[in-house]
């Protein structure tokens, strides 16, 4: 009887009992997944917040317009603002909550400007506009973007042939609250004698958001390698050759595109995660695919010339040209 323990396990199959460096490796894989879990789970409930710093010359009268970001679109390079009107002031706005006189409140930044107007008489609300932002995508998951841009305020008259001029200028309080789920904001205001409330807005992917995206294209970076890995272990003839290692390894080919669709915010082709990982991961699996194949037809091939030469061999007769 051979005491080989390969051939005892195949001639008689039982549990494998796993030895200390099985149970480091074991061991140390439960940390890394259990320290992953918690930087992810921990981060993303108190990240997605804003700060907001104000200046000491901030006016004490006027009108009062709180800015509130509620989607960032970094494809079209834009944040949605709602905008929240109010006033203490009753030249400005009546006890009843309704505007005293026509006024005017212009937003500019480098994608140009925009006005909400409230006509004598209408009740204080609140709208919604699109400001341009600057940063660059293909940076993704670090990418960051920022907008800087001019708060007016005044009362005009309505001439005609629908102009609407200036009457008087309004000193503007820009205050901030809320923030996008996903994204940390930082909010600056500085005033102008003009008076213009100048804004400083900053947009950070949130450390949860950074920490998915990266574990995810880790994970497809290293299933791959495993896949090539294999190839050559198969092609180099130190592993038998399986059919569904050719199935699994070219499953990849198509599993790996839509793992990327997974992650956050996910940027279009051709992003610096695509150029630097992605694009090589899916090249390690199509290696592996060829890999095996080539083994495949190699090793039967060779099955084949065997099972030949066997049959030559029982029969004494050789039908070979």
């Amino acid at each position: 009887m051979s005491s080989d323990p390969v051939t005892h396990f195949v001639t008689d199959p039982h549990p494998r009992k796993i030895s200390a460096r099985g149970w480091t490796l074991l061991g140390l894989t439960l940390a890394i997944v259990i320290a992953v879990y918690v930087l992810v789970v921990a981060f993303y409930s108190t990240e997605g917040g804003s700060t907001f710093v104000d200046s000491d010359q901030a006016p004490t009268s006027g009108i009062s317009a709180t800015m509130e970001p509620i989607a960032i679109n970094p494809d079209a390079s834009l944040a949605t603002f709602r905008i929240t009107l109010a006033s203490n002031d009753e030249a400005i706005e009546n006890p009843d909550g309704r505007a005293a006189d026509n006024i005017r409140v212009t937003i500019s930044g480098p994608d140009g400007s925009q006005e909400l107007r409230i006509l004598q008489g209408a009740a204080f609300g609140r709208a919604e506009i699109d400001v341009g932002i600057s940063g660059e995508l293909a940076q993704y998951p670090f990418d960051s973007y920022t907008g800087i841009y001019f708060v007016t305020a005044d009362f005009f008259d309505r001439e005609s042939g629908g102009v609407n001029q200036t009457r008087e200028v309004i000193p503007v309080l820009v205050t901030t609250r809320g923030a996008v789920n996903g994204w940390d904001t930082d909010f600056a205001v500085e005033y102008t004698p003009a008076p213009d409330a100048v804004i400083s807005v900053g947009f950070e992917r949130a450390f949860s958001t950074k920490l998915f995206a990266i574990v995810l294209v880790s994970l497809a970076f290293i299933v791959a390698l495993i896949a090539l890995v294999i190839s050559f272990l198969v092609f180099s003839n130190r592993r038998k050759i399986e059919i569904a290692l050719l199935a699994w390894s070219g499953s990849l080919i198509f599993a790996l595109p839509i793992l990327r669709s997974y992650l956050p915010g996910a940027p279009p082709i051709g992003a610096a995660i695509d150029i630097y990982i992605f694009l090589w991961a899916i090249v390690m699996s199509f290696v592996a695919v060829f890999l095996i194949v080539a083994a495949w037809i190699s090793q039967t091939g060779a099955e084949l010339r065997q099972e030949y030469g066997s049959t030559v061999d029982s029969t004494g007769d050789s039908h070979a040209t």
